[in-house]
């Protein structure tokens, strides 16, 4: 079959609105033109697909890909303007881009290696823009990228149906193109040499295949040859599923050996292999442009700031302090030194996403690093390094959205959590990379053997994986007959065989930290604890009774403890997450936080005075006005099993009652239009499921709603047909969720491939507001629950935790840079938003809690204010604790 194509347009020729000026040249769907839109006065590209209008479905349907398609804003993404048609031909409208493109700089020969990893970058975040978006290039190649004096621009993000309806052949640049039926009766078509083995095999496109093209582009910019090659279109398919092309460097000696493992990684025969998503890719090849010279990155150690004299003394008595016992003997008994430290100018600790949050940081093993995880301004968490004879801190790149990090035996890598994956990050001159999966972590261990145990969900048991990556199989299993909710928090012991790990059970006699062994023996309970514990080599292990820090002897082989418990700190922060905030190095360093998270609840007007406060400042972890705005339900955290309950304060008459007194964490709590129910999140069982009781304290509480997935509940539908609540799973993220109101079944409301969480039904049940993640950022939006076409983005330039006026009147949220904000709601549509005033409340990280309550009239706020915030909480290290006195 030959190919068909449009017969060439002349100067003048008019197409809708476009006059043509002048032939381009010949592109993957037809000729391309640059002409002029009458109406605007600009200078366009037009590209006239060389087939029927007819071959290609209806009208509609290819104006509404150009609408997903043009809704693409990014430097590095050529706009498309419009898209239409003009005798039975198709068009498509998009900006004209000045410059040469990427082939006809490759027929040059390759790039420097400078230049390969700033047009990559560029490239991959044009992916990873489009991507969030649910579009798929499906046909990335050097003829697709621009470039031009700023940067790159990539081209044809086409439209799915002109790409599956486009011509058999089409000589382009003297490269094959491939179209073949299915099975699947769906068309296969792309330029060969970067199609993904995948798609050669039947799969439909999608990110991960062009992540593969991605490597095939960034393989040709680094040598000026393709990875695969061959003198038919059949030789290229079978390179693609059977050859290993040689290493990049391996043809251009100068290139260092991490764009090697950049490319390679992205050409993985298994998808599953290949980078994860584009984002990652852009934060890897950020980390290689600010690397050093790879000779200069194996020997320098991590830059870091010239400290202070006095400072710099003051550290080193603290290490010799500490070693003192060591070289002296017992006899020497030092004095403890202590010191403190704080988070990063402009910026804050990132705590723990829990209902009692602590800070997450971990010493290294040799006691001369500290990592933790930070913010600074509004950009998003990471890990950080303070070295202990240094003054300041510094960011790890690649390590953003990290959690729960520890270190490798060597004090050289660490391991943490980021993006549903297990990752590890070596200090020495590697960017991070994924070792295995894990949904949501609850922390890890890593043995001088190069073995990692960790727990990839919190209602899971440990799992092991090789250091250097490779397949995770189950170690220990959860024992339904002992009411175990989870096992989580394992630390290897001397003999990188034996280690102690955190048992989260529904009864109290079988929670807390127990000892097991790489073979499968019987675990053994060494001690009853509501928190995570640490071993210090030989025989030391430190647990939290009662709030404070403990330490006993330990006889491990024995498998009991073999010394009376001894308080080292009388006051240690705990998560709901059953984490102490505690870290101990084999050097004699201990580093803890001992401040609670606690808030007051104020009132302030529409200005943002202070008008009144409820109560003393307490640990809060969410509350809710009832509709009538007499009553506040609270989750309170409870002083002795340091989880939250529910509690009902009474406005008027200044009365408390307690709803629910046990050791589960008990929040969340939504009322039920007629204000006599309470729906709430527990976790007695290990995940968080809806429970349901009377707001005046009879009866017992009851199971609501329980499903695989942890669920928090945000609002009940006005007439009581249903309670709103979002959910967070594996393959579409967080949800928003409808579910009946006897808790029978449930039904996904705004289910996407991006998060959406914190929904809020209007006082007529005609409207939600809330939050999604879909343009890479929290926004506010309103969707019709009525019409699901009609939705509105309220917010501009951020925002998160919609609440809506009694009257529905008005809509209030948290703008990004934490101002109070309103956005009139009159006649069905939002007006544009206006800031009330600035508020200082916590960041709103998952589980999405809200931290602020609007009355029913809408003239007053009710806030949860920080007194002392887990951001700013600082990090003590004590030395020779051993010997320190009853601290806190």
């Amino acid at each position: 079959m030959s190919a068909v194509f449009p017969v060439t347009l002349t100067p003048s020729t008019r197409l809708g609105p476009y006059e043509i000026t002048a032939s381009i040249g010949q592109g993957g769907m037809g000729e391309v033109y640059r002409a002029r839109d009458t109406r605007l006065d600009r200078t366009v590209a037009i590209k006239v697909v060389g087939h029927a209008l007819a071959t290609l479905g209806d009208a509609a349907s290819l104006e509404q890909e150009g609408r997903a398609v043009a809704a693409l804003n990014h430097p590095h993404i050529c706009t498309l303007y419009d898209v239409g048609q003009e005798d039975n031909r198709a068009f498509l409208v998009m900006e004209y881009v000045a410059g040469e493109t990427l082939a006809e700089r490759l027929s040059r020969g390759p790039l420097s290696a400078r230049e390969v990893v700033r047009y990559a970058i560029q490239i991959a975040e044009a992916l990873d823009h489009a991507h969030q978006h649910g579009i798929v290039h499906r046909d990335l190649k050097p003829a697709n990228v621009m470039l031009t004096d700023r940067g790159v621009k990539v081209l044809d993000f086409g439209l799915a149906t002109l790409r599956a309806a486009a011509p058999l052949q089409m000589p382009l640049e003297g490269t094959p193109i491939a179209r073949r039926q299915l099975t699947s009766e769906q068309a296969l078509l792309g330029t060969v040499q970067y199609m993904a083995p995948e798609r050669l095999e039947g799969c439909e496109a999608d990110a991960a295949s062009d992540l593969f093209a991605f490597g095939a582009v960034m393989y040709e910019m680094a040598t000026g040859r393709r990875p695969f090659e061959s003198s038919s279109p059949a030789g290229v398919i079978a390179a693609i599923l059977q050859v290993e092309p040689p290493a990049p460097s391996t043809l251009q000696p100068d290139l260092p050996p991490s764009i090697d493992w950049v490319i390679q990684k992205s050409l993985a025969k298994n998808r599953h292999a290949r980078w994860r998503a584009a984002g990652d890719l852009v934060e890897v090849l950020r980390w290689i442009a600010r690397a050093p010279e790879p000779a200069a990155a194996t020997v320098a150690p991590p830059r870091r700031l010239r400290p202070i004299l006095v400072v710099s003394l003051l550290v080193v008595a603290a290490a010799l302090l500490a070693l003192a016992p060591r070289l002296h003997g017992p006899a020497a008994a030092p004095a403890s030194l202590a010191f403190s430290i704080f988070p990063p100018e402009r910026g804050g600790f990132t705590p723990t996403p829990s209902s009692v949050p602590t800070p997450q940081f971990a010493l290294s093993p040799n006691g001369r690093r500290l990592v933790f995880v930070a913010s600074v301004a509004y950009d998003a968490p990471q890990l950080w390094i303070r070295e202990l004879d240094a003054l300041n801190a510094e960011p790890v790149p690649g390590t953003h959205g990290a959690e729960y990090p520890f270190w490798s035996p060597d004090s050289e890598s660490i391991g943490f959590f980021a993006n549903g994956s297990l990752k590890r990050v070596d200090l020495g001159g590697w960017p991070p990379r994924v070792l295995a999966a894990a949904e949501h972590g609850r922390g890890g261990t890593w043995s001088r053997l190069g073995l990692i145990l960790f727990a990839p969900h919190p209602q899971s048991g440990l799992y092991r994986v090789a250091a250097s990556g490779g397949p995770a199989t189950a170690l220990t299993q959860l024992d339904a007959s002992r009411h175990q909710a989870s096992h989580r928090w394992p630390q290897f012991l001397s003999d990188d065989r034996h280690f102690i790990y955190f048992v989260q059970s529904t009864s109290p006699e079988t929670h807390g930290i127990y000892l097991s062994d790489l073979d499968g023996s019987e675990p053994k309970r060494l001690v009853t604890s509501g928190l995570s514990a640490a071993y210090v080599a030989p025989d030391r292990l430190l647990f939290v009774a009662e709030g404070a820090l403990m330490a006993t002897r330990f006889d491990w082989k024995g498998a009991r403890l073999a010394g009376e418990p001894l308080p080292v700190i009388s006051a240690v922060a705990g998560s709901s997450n059953f984490s102490s905030a505690v870290s101990v190095s084999q050097t004699g360093l201990l580093a803890y936080a001992s401040s609670a998270a606690t808030s007051e609840l104020v009132w302030v007007d529409r200005t943002g005075r202070r008008v009144a406060s409820l109560g003393a400042p307490a640990e809060y972890a969410d509350f809710r006005l009832s509709p009538n705005g007499e009553q506040l339900a609270v989750a309170e955290v409870d002083a002795q099993s340091h989880h939250p309950d529910i509690r009902v304060l009474d406005l008027t008459r200044g009365t408390k009652l307690r709803l629910t007194s046990d050791a589960a964490t008990d929040a969340t709590p939504i009322w039920s239009p007629d204000g006599k129910r309470i729906v709430f999140r527990s976790n007695p069982d290990g995940l968080h499921d809806l429970y349901q009781t009377a707001a005046n304290g009879s009866g017992a509480r009851t199971l609501f709603l329980k499903s695989p997935y942890a669920k928090y509940p945000t609002d009940w539908l006005p007439d009581g047909r249903g309670i709103i609540y979002h959910t967070f799973q594996a393959d579409t993220g967080s949800d928003i969720w409808l579910a009946a109101p006897d808790g029978s079944h449930a039904t996904p409301l705004v289910q996407t491939a991006f998060d959406e969480m914190q929904g809020q039904v209007s006082p007529d049940g005609r409207w939600l507001g809330y939050t999604s993640l879909e343009t890479g950022q929290a926004e506010v939006y309103i969707r019709s629950l009525v019409d699901t076409d009609t939705r509105w983005q309220v917010s501009a330039g951020g925002g998160v935790d919609p609440r809506w006026r009694g009257d529905q009147r008005e809509l209030f949220y948290v703008s990004a840079d934490s101002w109070l904000t309103v956005v009139s709601f009159a006649n069905g549509a939002p007006a544009a938003p206006a800031r009330l005033f600035e508020v200082h409340l916590a960041p709103a990280v998952l589980p999405y809690m809200s931290n602020y309550n609007v009355a029913p009239d809408g003239e007053r706020f009710l806030l949860k204010v920080p007194v002392h915030d887990v951001t700013s909480t600082p990090i003590h290290i004590l030395t020779n604790w051993p010997s320190a006195k009853h601290s806190s």
